[in-house]
Formats: C-alpha cells, structure tokens, sequence
C-alpha cells in the first residue's frame, strides 16, 4: 500500500513553509506570513541546506542573504551543531554537507560557481544558482529577531544565546546551559561567573550543582523575562528532517509497515514536536504495525503546522 500522496505533499509543504516563514523576518520577500517564533539563525542556515533539496529558491534566497548578511552568523555555533547533527543521525537517512556549509560560510564572499562539490546531489542544486534580489534590510527591532538584536549588543558570540536561554525564566547548570545553547561548556561557565559579578546573574547551590539564572532585580533585566520558554530550534529542526526523510524516502514509499517502523524508531522525537506544538501522543505502544502510521498522520500535520 503507498503512502497517500496527498499527505506527503502537504507534510513537505508545511516543512517548506516553516522555513520561509522565519526567512520572512530576515527580510526574505515572500507572501507567506513571518513567524510568531523567536529566530534562531545557525539553525535555520544547517536546515535550510537540508530543505533545500526540495525547493531550490529557498536555498537560492539563502545564499543571497549570507552574502549580505555573514557579520551576523556565528560560525563557531554552525560547526557546534553539525557536530551534534552528526552524533545524532548515524543511522538515519537525514544528511547535512558540513563540510559545504562551513565552506560557503567562512568565504568573505560566497562564490559558488566556482565550489567544489563533493555531494553530486548539491552540484546539481547550485548549478543554476544566480542572485534574485529577493533580500531586504533586516529588521532588528522585531521582537522575534531577538538574537540578532542582543548580537548587535554583546557582538556574535556565546553571551547572546546564554542572555536568551536565562531570559525564558530557566535556572540551569553551566554544562546544561551549553548543551542547550551549542557553545563549550567552559565558555558558558565563564560567562557566567563574570555576569555573576556584575549582578546580572545570580548563583544559587543545589547540592554539587550551581544554578544560573537571572538577577531580576538588576536594572537590565527588570521587565525583561521572557514568558515563552526556550526552544531548541536545533533539536527541533532535526526531528522535522528526521521526519521529512522518512516520508520522502523512495525506498519506503511503497511499504507502510517500515514506514511506520522508521517512525516508531525516532518516536521520542515527534513527542519533543507534540509537546511544543500543543499536540497530545498516546504511547506508541498502543500502536501495532501499519497502525502506528494511521494514527500519526493527523498528528504530524497540526504539528506541522503549529510552527
């Protein structure tokens, strides 16, 4: 039995969509609405080289707007997470070109003609490639460009994304905090001893452990918390490629039954996706054989679209 093609569509229409919706806010000129969801752009640049095997103007768009826009990426960040990436997808179909990002990325300008590919499929991508004129000027007051604004602040480094992740209301552990952030967990720590310092920071013991979180009281942070948590856009931008890389593998189309046993496999990942989208699970255990894919797909399409 083949998967329903109306439902594979619509599934990589949304994960398309998520995608040029947060390039909206970057100054992407698309009709597509922006996001309600704070930016974060290393994730969003290592994602869209994925998505972009299904639509080629959104990686041409990209492109266009890192050269434009290369002062405001941390580079440093991008090879954290393709580290991670690559801890974590061993066994799974989803691929990234690191060493092409890093590539593209550390250029002073992109020139793409004139790259080496060592992935035929990117080859084929980028043979084609030529500016559309599609990038407008940032916007760094907009509330959901946050990252960028507080980079324009501290500069591109590890205290914006600690600032963020304190700024949610959490009160963590320095190695938490990096994991959480994609920056070394020594450099997270000194941060924070230094922001203890000042005050903007403050230190409670839990048994071995030392909490961070931020001084409400002090004079920049008064007001400032953020009542949204803190998203892990990484975590969450590699469960939907998971996904998209399951459905969109030829080799399972026509047997639903590894389809759902490929789902089944990275389960705990759509129930990270179901809890951040509002979107109740039962246990896949309920769920036998070919069941497992009829119950999700409902699912996976409001989870889709939540972001």
């Amino acid at each position: 039995m083949k998967l329903q093609k109306e439902f594979k569509q619509n599934i990589l229409e949304y994960y398309l969509t998520l995608h040029w919706k947060q390039w909206h806010l970057l100054g992407f000129q698309t009709n597509i609405k922006k996001t309600d969801f704070t930016i974060d752009l290393e994730a969003l640049i290592i994602s869209t080289f994925f998505a972009g095997h299904f639509d080629k103007r959104l990686i041409y768009s990209m492109i266009e707007w890192i050269e434009i826009n290369r002062e405001w990426i941390s580079l440093s960040r991008i090879k954290n997470i393709l580290k991670f990436y690559t801890r974590e997808v061993k066994n799974e179909s989803v691929s990234y070109p690191s060493k092409l990002i890093i590539e593209i990325l550390s250029q002073k300008k992109s020139d793409i003609k004139n790259l080496k590919f060592k992935d035929n499929e990117y080859s084929e991508i980028f043979k084609d490639y030529k500016k559309r004129g599609v990038v407008q000027k940032i916007s760094f007051d907009n509330e959901q460009l946050i990252q960028l604004f507080l980079r324009t602040i501290f500069g591109v480094n590890s205290r914006v994304e600690i600032f963020l992740f304190l700024m949610s209301g959490k009160s963590e552990n320095a190695n938490y905090i990096s994991k959480e952030i994609f920056y070394d967990q020594k450099i997270v720590f000194r941060v924070l001893k230094n922001w203890e310092l000042s005050g903007l920071v403050k230190m409670e013991n839990n048994g071995k452990e030392k909490l961070y979180s931020l001084n409400k009281s002090f004079g920049l942070v008064r007001n400032k918390i953020h009542k949204s948590p803190f998203l892990n856009w990484p975590g969450i931008f590699l469960s939907f490629g998971k996904i998209i890389s399951i459905l969109k593998n030829n080799d399972l189309s026509d047997d639903i039954y590894l389809v759902s046993s490929q789902l089944r496999n990275i389960y705990q990942d759509i129930l990270k996706l179901s809890n951040i989208a509002g979107v109740d699970l039962k246990h896949e255990l309920n769920f036998q054989g070919e069941d497992l894919f009829f119950y999700l797909q409902d699912k996976l399409i409001k989870i889709f679209k939540s972001f």
